[in-house]
């Protein structure tokens, strides 16, 4: 127990003296550890797919400040009755899960891969460093009103990981004072 508590410390430590987008890259690396049967596509790679369905495994919240284009939102921890429900026909279709930067939607793929598959999907899988990195990478994100610039950082811990902490925000763009 004292060398796994030594780890953590060493990986804080390590954490602290890099900048956000290397700290996303030693989270990911982490969340790969920690789930070795999902699959992880890049945003790059995400392009090449064909039929993709984005599902996004956040809070209400964190959905209604950003969101990738188009991405279905489903509740952390839904039945799969309630999953199916909400993303309909999946025939053929590239299910590719994410959240803040990969936890949450890496479990998401890691418990409902089967199901998904069962009824039809392609392929599952987690967008690596999540909406993190894709924030951080500048890609188009959208909210309620159409285009944003913002993202939800979880939390202030969780705030560390996010690149340009500039546009980080707990409320939606067009809700902010």
């Amino acid at each position: 127990m004292d060398v796994r508590r030594t780890f953590f410390a060493a990986l804080i430590w390590l954490a602290a003296c890099t900048g956000s987008a290397d700290r996303l890259a030693a989270v990911h690396a982490d969340i790969v550890s920690d789930y070795p049967g999902v699959t992880h596509v890049d945003a790059a790679a995400m392009a090449d797919l064909d039929d993709v369905l984005l599902v996004d495994i956040r809070e209400a919240d964190e959905y209604a400040v950003s969101r990738l284009p188009g991405a279905v939102r489903i509740a952390p921890g839904a039945t799969e009755a309630d999953l199916l429900e909400a993303i309909g026909d999946l025939r053929g279709r590239a299910v590719v899960a994410y959240c803040s930067v990969g936890r949450r939607s890496s479990i998401f793929a890691r418990d409902h891969a089967d199901a998904l598959l069962a009824a039809g999907a392609a392929s599952v899988s987690n967008l690596e460093g999540g909406v993190f990195r894709w924030h951080g990478d500048r890609r188009a994100l959208e909210n309620a009103d159409g285009a944003t610039d913002a993202v939800h950082p979880y939390d202030e811990v969780w705030k560390r990981y996010v690149v340009r902490k500039d546009k980080a925000s707990y409320a939606p763009e067009a809700s902010r004072p």
